[in-house]
């Protein structure tokens, strides 16, 4: 699953981290003032088709906050509206606030992303002495995940670091950029043992107070016996699950030592403030931005996922960075060449994030070439099944027949869990184009680039067995 419009990322790794209210959205401007336009209209019509209880939106544009707009309830219990300042669980897109640290340490000189990480962990194994920073914030070291291991939220940095010392490596430094949380949790302890300081004060002491943020921070949630224990957020957001059509309260439990990875709570007034900063120049020099934002080169010198720990891609031709996170719990994109930020917000899980590079494209000329007619099609009938699994994803209709055994048991499960009926995320699909089909060797592959409205373009890849079925599927934007 692609958890950002900046690259694909696949549906299992993306998923393993990540009834209409009565309370009519509004949209409120930075002046207070009620405006209604494209953006209010796509915000509406998504809000009512997926049952979204809640969403905040930001535009910032040449270091200015061009709108700032909140719609609908952040509490059904409460009534409580959405406000500049109402505090969303951000999920994954914590990682934003993540590289732009560690970046504000190599542009100071404090680390460097090519070191070997042994540099600044010298009792790091022998089999990491290839592994770099940078390896670690593009997702590419190849340290063992354990989930099961990792979820013990009472364990330490230092405890999670010597428990990952003990793990072979799943594969080569730089082979291959797989989404994993124990990148994170090392790097954590190379941003404390340099700096002395908990990652937490790091943030606060480089970041948040620099540039007055009043709402971000962490939870400090933990699991205690039958209780769920956690800090007081002001103006919190509930997150919501929409099952069997009744609204269910459900949020992310973060241990604190994947704090670099996930679990901030953030509004769209201070993430507008880090995106006026990055669009100026105060908080990261446009040279250090173009550092964080290049893709990782694998080994085999194709381009990987991720810059450091930003996810990296193109939307409508032009490059782009940032993060999403929970699906679409939240969804920070940067279009640097335009100096466009969009920031979305929402408090409901059963959403994909395409809510950011959508509003984006309303500010952008569309992708040039997008009506090429592709390669001839040998077999429409397995573009037609390729079709229905991707209006399926969005609707809720995924059919299990086009799927390999492996797939039902590892993707289906999850992937079923988005999708609502007359999904208003993305316009209707108008054409899928062959871009690529390879049959020789396993996996077999097919790419399509779907078209949707009149000119929304989104780069569509499925695996394949030999039989032809799916073993995994992904979608980037163009």
């Amino acid at each position: 699953m692609h958890t950002i419009p900046r690259g694909p990322l696949t549906l299992a790794a993306f998923l393993l981290f990540g009834c209409a209210t009565q309370n009519q959205p509004r949209s409120v401007n930075d002046e207070g003032s009620r405006r209604e336009g494209p953006v209010d209209d796509y915000i509406h019509a998504v809000m009512e088709k997926n049952h979204v209880p809640g969403v905040a939106v930001a535009i910032v544009r040449q270091g200015k906050v061009e709108r700032i707009s909140t719609y609908g309830a952040a509490d059904l219990e409460s009534e409580a509206k959405v406000g500049p300042e109402t505090a969303f669980q951000i999920a994954s897109a914590t990682k934003v606030f993540t590289g732009t640290l560690v970046m504000l340490l190599v542009q100071e000189g404090t680390i460097r992303l090519d070191d070997p990480i042994s540099k600044y962990l010298p009792d790091a194994p022998e089999a990491w002495k290839a592994i770099t920073v940078r390896h670690l914030a593009a997702h590419a070291s190849g340290l063992k995940d354990d989930p099961g291991d990792q979820n013990d939220a009472a364990a330490s940095v230092a405890a999670r670091y010597e428990a990952a010392k003990k793990a072979p490596l799943a594969y080569v430094p730089g082979e291959r950029s797989e989404y994993a949380l124990t990148d994170f949790v090392v790097l954590t302890h190379v941003l404390e043992t340099v700096t002395g300081e908990r990652f937490e004060e790091l943030l606060k002491r480089r970041i948040f107070q620099p540039l007055g943020f009043s709402c971000t921070r962490f939870e400090h949630a933990t699991q205690e016996g039958l209780a769920r224990v956690a800090d007081v957020i002001p103006r919190r957001a509930t997150i919501y699950r929409l099952e069997n059509g009744t609204q269910k309260r459900a949020w992310f439990l973060y241990p604190a030592h994947a704090y670099a990875a996930g679990g901030m709570f953030s509004c769209v007034k201070d993430l507008a403030r880090w995106a006026v900063a990055m669009d100026e120049g105060t908080l990261l020099t446009p040279e250090t931005q173009a550092v964080a934002a290049t893709a990782f080169k694998l080994n085999d010198g194709r381009a990987g996922e991720f810059g450091v720990a930003f996810g990296v891609g193109r939307l409508r031709g032009q490059a782009t960075f940032g993060h999403s996170g929970g699906g679409a719990l939240a969804d920070v994109l940067r279009v640097p060449d335009q100096k466009l930020s969009v920031i979305v917000l929402t408090n409901e899980q059963r959403l994909l994030p395409l809510l950011a590079p959508n509003i984006a494209s309303m500010h952008m000329p569309p992708l040039p070439g997008v009506a090429a007619p592709g390669i001839p099609d040998a077999d429409p009938a397995l573009t037609a099944a390729h079709r229905a699994v991707v209006e399926g994803l969005l609707q809720g209709t995924l059919d299990a027949a086009a799927f390999a055994p492996s797939a039902k048991e590892q993707i289906l499960p999850s992937v079923r869990s988005f999708g609502t009926p007359g999904n208003a995320l993305q316009p209707p699909l108008r054409k899928l184009v062959l871009l690529e089909d390879r049959k020789a060797g396993e996996p077999g592959k097919r790419v399509y680039r779907a078209i949707y409205g009149e000119d929304t373009s989104l780069r569509w890849v499925f695996d394949l067995d030999a039989a032809g079925k799916i073993l995994d599927f992904n979608y980037a934007w163009e």
